[in-house]
């Protein structure tokens, strides 16, 4: 009966933890209030099919993303592991003796015993509710740590999709130009044929064709490198790596829409964030396990089994044997290990907790970034529209001049490399600004859904007046 009221007694007191309380975290800051959502297949939003595919396709084969599944499997056998602690341990124990005299044999005693033996810890501190509850949290972490992976992943083939298309929307652009001066060379080679102009007109000509072949070389070059850099996130095979080439749009997408009034609270759902503050979580939970080596650790073991002397008759005898105790184990001296052990837990915390607060400014960082980037980027591709349709213009004038005999022809020349930079800048141009709303969608962990359900529009104006 004293035992019974003894493990009750335990039992309740069982519910104790040291841990500290969690550190306040405030964070103030003013935002707009809208009824958006992150989407998470944010790159759809592009309308491209082949993006899509091949997003898809880098999400099942990427190497980055397989490590970061296995981490979220480390950690949740980790998580079972801890939690059978608040299991008994059983084990199975035989033993066999035989006793006699040394000078007869007739008198020789044969002893055999099997039983089970229990042993069972005392959660008297909260030591190991602690421990299971941090590495519950280093579970949700690696599982934030796993979006993170995954709309970085999707962000970089969304960039290497986007800047291939855009180089080889240049390399049109160089072989219809390229195209025009071989047969500009042409016709000044008739025209110095028949003495109608000079030879460094006709080496000018040349010179011009030659420069842009250079260019259209160095661009074929990047063409390149970005097929095999898109490959391979995507994860193709060898084969792949080395001849295929990757089936993308001719043009870039039209941009979608960035709403204005986003509320700045989706930030702090960000896979990055919501990782950082679940290893504070389990840091905090550490320091309540390294407080526990303070106190004593009391365990409770049992053995029941079956005693007899003829082997045979060992589980069907009679003679059955049992014992319960407890112990207790309690630092005496340690010359201070528990104590350091303690404060390095605590300097954890404080390093998870800078580490959360560092997140988060990273994280209303990148947002400010990528939306002032967007408006410059759209801004500058408008001013590069105008600045082609200006040097088309230059170019035509040009071109007429030289063919009525009243400029030279390198004005002509000067106006045609002009028109030819201008193009290839309003192709970066457009690839930029489509990046940058990469970037947003990055930088804010998805795509934008309205909310047009007025419950949840209800749920996200409770949770602001909280």
């Amino acid at each position: 009966m004293n035992r019974i009221i003894m493990v009750f007694i335990a039992a309740i007191i069982s519910g104790c933890s040291l841990r500290p309380d969690m550190i306040e975290i405030e964070q103030e800051y003013r935002y707009q209030m809208d009824y958006y959502s992150v989407s998470q297949k944010w790159w759809e939003s592009f309308g491209d099919d082949k993006l899509n595919i091949l997003i898809q396709k880098s999400l099942q084969n990427n190497s980055d993303l397989l490590i970061a599944l296995n981490n979220i499997e480390k950690a949740r056998i980790n998580l079972r592991l801890d939690r059978l602690e608040y299991l008994p341990n059983i084990s199975l124990q035989g033993e066999a003796t035989k006793e006699g005299m040394a000078d007869t044999s007739s008198n020789n005693i044969n002893k055999f015993s099997l039983s089970a033996v229990l042993s069972y810890e005392l959660d008297l501190w909260g030591r190991v509710r602690d421990k299971a509850n941090a590495s519950q949290s280093i579970y949700n972490a690696t599982k934030f740590d796993y979006e993170s992976a995954r709309i970085s992943l999707a962000s970089s083939v969304a960039n290497t999709y986007f800047l291939l298309v855009s180089l080889k929307e240049q390399e049109q652009i160089l072989l219809d130009t390229l195209n025009s001066y071989i047969q500009s060379v042409e016709y000044r080679a008739m025209q110095l044929a028949a003495g109608e102009i000079d030879e460094l007109i006709y080496a000018q000509a040349v010179a011009t064709a030659d420069e842009a072949r250079a260019q259209l070389a160095s661009l074929q070059m990047q063409i390149s490198q970005a097929n095999s850099s898109l490959v391979i996130l995507v994860g193709g095979d060898l084969n792949e790596i080395l001849y295929s080439d990757m089936n993308v749009s001719t043009n870039l997408p039209m941009l979608p829409e960035v709403p204005s009034g986003i509320s700045s609270d989706i930030l702090l759902k960000r896979a990055d964030v919501a990782s950082a503050l679940e290893r504070l979580k389990s840091s905090n939970f550490l320091v309540g396990v390294a407080r526990t080596q303070w106190l004593p650790q009391i365990s409770i073991t049992g053995m029941f089994g079956y005693t007899s002397n003829d082997l045979d008759n060992l589980i069907n005898s009679n003679k059955t044997a049992w014992n319960v105790g407890g112990s207790l184990l309690a630092p005496l001296i340690d010359f201070g290990r528990t104590y350091n052990s303690v404060e390095l837990a605590n300097l954890d915390q404080n390093a998870s907790f800078l580490a959360y607060d560092k997140a988060v400014k990273n994280a209303f960082s990148e947002i400010r970034t990528a939306l002032d980037d967007r408006k410059n980027s759209l801004m500058k591709a408008r001013s590069m529209e105008n600045l082609v349709s200006s040097q088309q213009k230059v170019y035509d004038i040009a071109q007429s001049r030289y063919d009525a005999g009243y400029s030279s022809h390198l004005e002509l020349l000067d106006s045609q490399r002009n028109l030819l930079s201008a193009k290839l800048s309003l192709s970066s141009a457009n690839l930029e600004a489509v990046n940058s709303i990469v970037s947003v969608f990055k930088a804010f962990g998805g795509g934008f859904e309205y909310e047009t359900d007025n419950k949840t529009r209800e749920n996200l104006i409770q949770q602001s007046s909280n």
